[in-house]
């Protein structure tokens, strides 16, 4: 059995979600890292991953599992760390983090059964609602009026699209259902320029200039925080942890986490006749885009860190921390699918539900 919960996280300052570019670590041995990821010019996501989210409560279940399951900062009680011979924590938090399998199958994490994709909620005057992403001219297309073009040595059709900007691309906003707000309306850049100096020394180092953009809520107007439904097994005594510190992302980026038990949802977002369009990121295949007449969309690249539950430390330089061998791209939420008749709308959700280990964690959301 399990019980459904909303889980909102409020910002104690600024907060910040990297991607796989980071700063520069200062270390000869960590020459390889530094090559891959590093730059000098960081910017900040302003939604975390869902795989942060779903690192976020597992350490919390284990955490507040008691000492002789978790204690110092470390899994006392791993078992062999495989189904056959479970520690008491591979039971609460499955032995292994997030992975794609060939099959798609889910993954076991133990306690947690799924988790939604991330939004905001958005509190003015004592009302409460939750927004999503949607494109911002999927009501303004005229297919009456569409061109002909080619593509890959195929006929397509190109609507007329007035609000639509190619220099922009896609271009997304959010909303309750009935308002709209833009993004930047929600969120503020928080800019931060340093140098690094050699932590020994305290000399400033060649190339040590960077810089770093955060986010802030806007909360002139209305407060706002983020929010996500989860499903978790009903031993579990989760509202205990109701207004507990968390950590989602980095640079100190901490949140006060509130737990309410929810069976409902406040989804008042409208879909579109014969489109899909993404409340979440989402893994497609380039076959299941050959479903779709026509697309706006966006591509972000994804990558995930892998552990398992013997690994000794979870800090990403720890050669038991390793990240996914293949850089996936996911299309952005707000990216918009148009197509020809309902059958092939409804194979493209089909192809969407059932990537079922991103599903599990709230990837491949759509309306």
């Amino acid at each position: 059995m399990s019980k459904k919960y909303k889980i909102t996280l409020s910002p104690v300052d600024k907060f910040f979600f990297g991607g796989d570019m980071t700063f520069k670590v200062d270390n000869n041995e960590n020459d390889k890292f530094n090559e891959q990821f590093s730059s000098y010019i960081i910017k900040s996501t302003m939604f975390p991953q869902q795989t942060s989210l779903l690192g976020m409560l597992r350490f919390l279940i284990l955490r507040n599992s008691g000492e002789e399951i978790f204690k110092d900062g470390k899994i006392t009680d791993k078992g062999k760390g495989n189904e056959k011979e479970e520690g008491k924590a591979v039971k609460l938090i499955g032995s292994h983090s997030f992975s794609v399998n060939d099959k798609h199958n889910v993954n076991n994490f133990g306690k947690i059964i799924n988790l939604s994709h991330i939004r905001v909620q958005r509190t003015e005057n004592g009302k409460i609602s939750e927004l999503e992403f949607a494109p911002l001219y999927c009501k303004e297309m005229d297919w009456n009026g569409a061109n002909k073009a080619w593509f890959n040595s195929k006929e397509i059709s190109i609507p007329d699209m007035p609000k639509y900007n190619a220099k922009e691309g896609l271009q997304t906003q959010l909303t309750d259902g009935v308002n709209q707000y833009k993004l930047e309306d929600v969120f503020i850049e928080d800019r931060r320029i340093g140098i690094h100096r050699n932590i020994t020394t305290g000399k400033t180092e060649e190339g040590a200039l960077f810089k770093q953009i955060a986010y802030r809520f806007n909360n002139k107007d209305a407060n706002h925080c983020f929010v996500f439904d989860a499903e978790i097994a009903d031993d579990i005594v989760f509202k205990s942890y109701n207004s507990q510190l968390v950590s989602i992302g980095g640079d100190n980026s901490h949140f006060i986490i509130g737990i309410t038990e929810n069976n409902t949802s406040n989804n008042n977002i409208s879909s579109i006749d014969n489109a899909v369009y993404l409340l979440s990121p989402a893994y497609l295949t380039h076959e299941d885009m050959r479903l779709a007449k026509f697309a706006i969309t966006n591509i972000i690249p994804f990558r995930f860190l892998k552990s398992s539950i013997n690994a000794e430390s979870y800090n990403i330089l720890n050669k038991d921390v390793k990240r996914s061998n293949v850089k996936y791209e996911l299309y952005a939420p707000g990216s918009i699918f148009y197509f020809e008749d309902d059958k092939t709308k409804n194979d493209f959700i089909e192809k969407l539900k059932s990537k079922k280990e991103f599903r599990q964690i709230g990837y491949n959301e759509y309306k």
